[in-house]
């Protein structure tokens, strides 16, 4: 048995260890075999060594052997691993005692025993600490282009707020000017982590003690000289009516009482009793006013709100403030509280009324329209924005562009539209030809609703819809998922996918596909989530499920949100599955319906000859080319007016182009072409910029 009579200090120790026993009793080894390895000193390092034959005297079964065996084995690695581990746990206590004593520590009587030693951080004996230094002017810190930034230093840990203020003074402001101001012109203080004003007496040491911060920031906080802003405030009093901050809050200091208002809402005002009601936005630049007086029977009642006219600063991207405007039902003491950061003017009133009021009465019939002013680069998200408001679909909207002149006649509102759909469709959607909406963390209930009223605001309005949704989506949000067809489904589905997984599909129901084929239909089962191997009987079930997985399950929170707004609204219009499928039909763009859209009356053989290039360069374009000829004409990608009216003028050279008036969806089309390439060429030059910009009045 070669080793059998050579024996170990681990193998006596096994004898008296009954994990080897043990083991063999769970195995059921009768205790008499059990006995008799013990009487012949046969433990887990002999078992490794003994023949299977000489084994089977004590334990019968060949099983038990090979576990008896395999549990042998894996003590015995463990027991040779564990001078390994031990002596890595040495070099660690070693690197640590070693990383203690560098530090200058000394041991406690505590930790003796385990061989460690506490430590006291090197930064405790440090006279310096670091610290980043900012710059906030007027509210807003500034940036590294600015002359500001963030910047490391090293600082004495006495150091007070007077030092900061010189450490800041030399870095954001050399030789005392910056492309803020002067030094000497601007109020200065420094200010903590948490943007508070730091305490005189108080040191970097000791704040780092409080914080227990890695490292802590501070910064200087500039703002211009108080008598300069209120220098300003009388010039732009001069220069216009608008009244200062300080007017406005002298004239809240006097808002009448709870009992002065209902006294005063006893009697229907008259139209001499309210004047003009100015709202002043704090943080924008300018001011928008609400002349009551226009609300009159005589005048075109009309609310703006948002940003002022001219160039938008920073601040004004998100300051528009929706009004709640309430025309039929009488005066009431309800009152909606404005946001802190407005202020508004009393009334130049002889009956008091309560301020603030967002309330509006007309008297008139007629529903006021709001204006609303997007930015083009920045239209989807304000679009959002602006839509969370659930009382915008209770009146006509008026919208305007930032740095454009064109006026809404609804042609700046089927752009505005359109743009937004396209951009959803790019941005938050799925699909090739077809989309539908895909789900992001970010885009909570508020903003699904807010799409759902966009949805039906466009097409209550403008008569606008996105074809590129499909079907089977739009369906289901009107009419629920029950009302689906098949046939919807698996069209919606087919054009959801790509043009070459399209042909496989297409390929795989009417015949049998080579090996290559084959791997490719598979991978777009696997990219659809199938998890078996369909046969060709069978496939369009198989895909018929993967379609309702893909085109109503996973879109389902953005589908239900969008239906509690819109739904209702569509459905005024659009009663059943089949008139919206109509409606695809007769919104889709098709060379044949754009030809007969179009009202011309050329006299002259010029005109006659130009209409013609005009005509024959519709009818070579695809679907995206119409699309895009409609969006220049009419504001819309689909058919969304009655008629498109060309008109023809007499330009040549340079000047020679194509002009659109997207209100009334008229062309204004130049004679002077000599050939058809001539129009193409300027046609496609126009359509291809992918720049749009509403610049005629």
């Amino acid at each position: 048995m070669g080793k059998k009579g050579i024996w170990t200090r681990n193998s006596l120790m096994d004898l008296n260890d009954d994990g080897l026993w043990g083991f063999l009793r769970e195995r059921g080894v009768s205790e008499d075999g059990i006995s008799q390895m013990q009487a012949d000193k046969i433990d887990a390092f002999a078992i490794q060594d003994i023949d299977d034959a000489s084994l089977a005297c004590y334990i019968p079964l060949y099983g038990d052997r090979i576990a008896t065996r395999r549990y042998c084995m894996d003590k015995q690695k463990r027991k040779e691993n564990e001078p390994l581990r031990m002596s890595l746990l040495d070099k660690l206590r070693k690197r640590m005692r070693t990383g203690a004593t560098s530090h200058g520590e000394t041991s406690e009587p505590g930790a003796s025993s385990l061989g460690l030693r506490r430590s006291t951080t090197k930064n405790a004996v440090k006279n310096t600490r670091k610290i980043e230094l900012g710059w906030i002017h007027e509210g807003k810190q500034v940036r590294k282009r600015c002359g500001g930034g963030t910047r490391v230093l090293d600082v004495n840990k006495t150091a007070t707020k007077m030092d900061l203020l010189s450490l800041a003074k030399e870095l954001f402001f050399p030789n005392g000017k910056s492309k803020k101001g002067n030094w000497e012109d601007l109020i200065h203080n420094v200010y903590d982590f948490k943007e508070c004003e730091l305490d005189d007496h108080t040191d970097v040491g000791e704040l780092y003690e409080l914080s227990k911060f890695g490292m802590l920031r501070f910064y200087l906080h500039t703002a211009v000289q108080p008598q300069e802003a209120d220098t300003d405030k009388e010039d732009d009093s001069a220069l216009s009516d608008t009244p200062t901050e300080q007017d406005t809050q002298s004239a809240l200091s006097d808002t009448p009482t709870e009992q002065d208002a209902q006294s005063a809402l006893s009697d229907t005002p008259t139209e001499q009793d309210i004047q003009i009601s100015v709202i002043h936005f704090e943080n924008s630049s300018g001011y928008e006013f609400v002349d009551l007086r226009s609300l009159s029977p005589m005048s075109d009642p009309e609310v703006f709100f948002g940003p002022g006219e001219g160039t938008p600063s920073e601040g004004q991207l998100y300051d528009t403030i929706p009004l709640v405007l309430n025309i039929d039902s009488p005066v009431t003491s309800t009152f909606l509280h404005p946001p802190d950061d407005i202020t508004t003017s009393v009334p130049l009133a002889s009956t008091p009324l309560p301020v603030p009021m967002y309330e509006i009465q007309s008297f008139n019939s007629e529903t006021p329209s709001m204006r609303i002013t997007l930015h083009r680069a920045n239209l989807f998200d304000e679009m959002i924005i602006q839509f969370k408001d659930p009382s915008i679909l209770d009146y006509p909207l008026n919208y305007s562009m930032v740095n454009e002149r064109g006026r809404d006649e609804d042609g700046v509102a089927r752009d505005v539209y359109t743009a937004f759909w396209n951009e959803f469709l790019d941005r938050a959607a799925e699909g090739a030809e077809l989309r539908i909406p895909s789900l992001s963390p970010r885009w909570q209930e508020d903003e699904w609703k807010a799409v759902g009223r966009i949805l039906a605001k466009g097409w209550m309005d403008q008569g606008y819809f996105p074809l590129r949704l499909a079907p089977a989506f739009t369906t289901a949000l009107l009419f629920g998922e029950h009302a689906v067809s098949m046939k919807t489904l698996f069209e919606s589905f087919r054009m959801y996918l790509s043009q070459s997984e399209r042909d496989v599909i297409d390929m795989a129901l009417n015949e049998d596909l080579d090996g290559e084929s084959q791997d490719e239909l598979l991978d777009i089962l696997d990219r659809l989530g199938v998890k078996i191997v369909p046969k060709r009987e069978n496939l369009k079930a198989v895909l018929l499920q993967a379609a309702h997985k893909q085109m109503i399950q996973e879109p389902k929170y953005a589908l239900d949100n969008m239906a509690a707004v819109a739904a209702k609204c569509l459905k005024t219009t659009i009663n059943t599955p089949e008139q919206l499928e109509a409606m695809y039909t007769d919104k889709n763009p098709t060379c044949r319906k754009v030809l007969k859209l179009i009202e011309a009356h050329p006299v002259s053989a010029a005109e006659k000859q130009a209409f013609k290039f005009f005509q024959q360069y519709i009818r070579g374009l695809h679907d995206t080319g119409l699309r895009k000829l409609l969006r220049f004409i009419t504001g819309s990608d689909i058919i969304s007016v009655s008629k498109i009216e060309v008109l023809f003028t007499n330009v040549a050279g340079l000047s020679r182009r194509p002009v659109a008036h997207t209100c009334g969806a008229v062309l204004e089309l130049p004679f002077t072409y000599n050939s058809y390439p001539e129009l193409r060429i300027e046609m496609e030059a126009v359509l291809s910029s992918n720049y749009l910009q509403m610049d005629i009045m």
